[in-house]
């Protein structure tokens, strides 16, 4: 591989190599090695996500897992902005990729002398099985991130087989969101085990079906998993999960397994936790049969944990990464989102439905509803909407009257 194939970038702390003919196209397999630009966000998260977690967990020394590294730009900025790292297993199944990744590290001037660094060109189901050979004799990794071109479904059990099982990190992408928010429903019972829905909330149903997905594989390897973060931007969802043991306390959390009601017909919906043949077959606000359908099953608990999104916040307040301001505004949303009923209401179509010629401001319209006694927030899955526990016809009837 000669440099003149190259092509010097830099992101945040750290400087990387792409190759020329990938630089101007749409991100794919077909790329020589993949690098996607509009993933920035997902990696200043990740690093300040990891510095979170290390401080709130004292975890004093970790052992990462990037298993699919591709250009080795996530693992890089891992490397230099990340405290307490020990070791980093660097990993991707193109060998391309693993040649580049080697030139970057040398770019950065990142070798063994402060932390052990392993490239190994695998299949990340067969670097985690490796792992967990050898794990009897080394410490277990405390945090696995997998972040596939496409669905992540196929690496998680390999996954939860290796991560340290008390307090350890899951870190998962899932790009294949035509699959989770329900344009390809039946390809998303096969992958997720789950019946998606194509609402206009259809980002979170697809956040909450992965968290669901993730948490039964960790509970069939005896384990489950307590959500910290779990956002959405642009074309992916990524979750990150804290990993613990024990019989009693995997028992509780099947209360976070659910499903959601939604009507076709007049937009009432609602969770449901009873068994699945019970759900009602009339909308109980229309009264119109067969237009009430379901999701799920899914996770209907809180997907994620403030005092995470504080220590992530108060983080990004001291760095320069190039999403910081973006990343100060979606995790402020996902703060107040936290305790919000679960859906929310695309303000810009409830508009056009009402045929209201313009469309008020948010926080007028959030301020109104506040007053009349109902919770309301912003919600980050979508910066034009919004969540509350009021109804859509009392959240018209709103809207109409700050018209007038």
């Amino acid at each position: 591989m000669e440099n003149m194939d190259l092509i010097l970038k830099k992101e945040a702390s750290s400087e990387f190599y792409i190759h020329k003919e990938d630089t101007n196209l749409i991100p794919s397999k077909s790329m020589n090695v993949f690098y996607n630009k509009r993933m920035i966000i997902n990696r200043d998260i990740s690093s300040l996500a990891i510095n979170a977690y290390a401080t709130i967990f004292k975890q004093d020394e970790l052992v990462i897992v990037d298993s699919m590294a591709a250009s080795g730009i996530s693992s890089i900025r891992m490397l230099k902005e990340c405290k307490n790292i020990k070791k980093m297993y660097i990993n991707d199944i193109n060998p391309e990729a693993v040649k580049l990744i080697d030139q970057n590290l040398k770019l950065n001037n990142l070798n063994n002398e402060n932390f052990q660094i392993e490239i190994t060109n695998k299949d990340a189901n067969l670097l985690f099985s490796e792992i967990k050979g050898t794990s009897k004799e080394m410490r277990k990794p405390n945090i696995i991130s997998i972040d596939p071109f496409g669905t992540p479904n196929i690496y998680i059990d390999s996954a939860f087989k290796v991560i340290q099982k008390v307090d350890g990190l899951m870190c998962i992408t899932a790009t294949d969101t035509a699959v989770l928010f329900g344009v390809r429903p039946n390809v998303c019972f096969r992958k997720y085990l789950s019946k998606p829905l194509h609402t206009e909330y259809c980002k979170e149903i697809g956040a909450r079906i992965l968290i669901y997905f993730i948490c039964r594989i960790a509970n069939i390897n005896k384990s489950g998993i307590i959500p910290l973060l779990t956002f959405y931007s642009g074309h992916f969802l990524r979750s990150f999960s804290l990993v613990f043991k024990g019989k009693r306390k995997i028992t509780e959390s099947f209360k976070n397994y659910g499903y959601i009601l939604h009507c076709s017909n007049c937009g009432y919906r609602a969770t449901f936790r009873d068994n699945i043949l019970k759900i009602p077959k009339k909308c109980p606000i229309c009264q119109k049969i067969e237009s009430l359908d379901y999701a799920g099953p899914l996770w209907i608990g809180k997907i994620h944990e403030i005092d995470f999104l504080k220590e992530i916040l108060a983080l990004n307040k001291n760095s320069n990464f190039p999403c910081k301001k973006r990343i100060e505004k979606l995790l402020s949303y996902a703060m107040d989102e936290n305790f919000m009923p679960i859906s929310y209401y695309n303000i810009h179509r409830l508009c056009q439905d009402i045929k209201i010629p313009s469309i008020p401001k948010l926080k007028d319209i959030i301020s109104v509803i506040k007053e009349k006694g109902y919770q309301c927030s912003r919600t980050h899955f979508d910066f034009l909407s919004i969540k509350s526990d009021l109804d859509l016809p009392t959240l018209k009837n709103i809207i109409i009257e700050l018209q007038k």
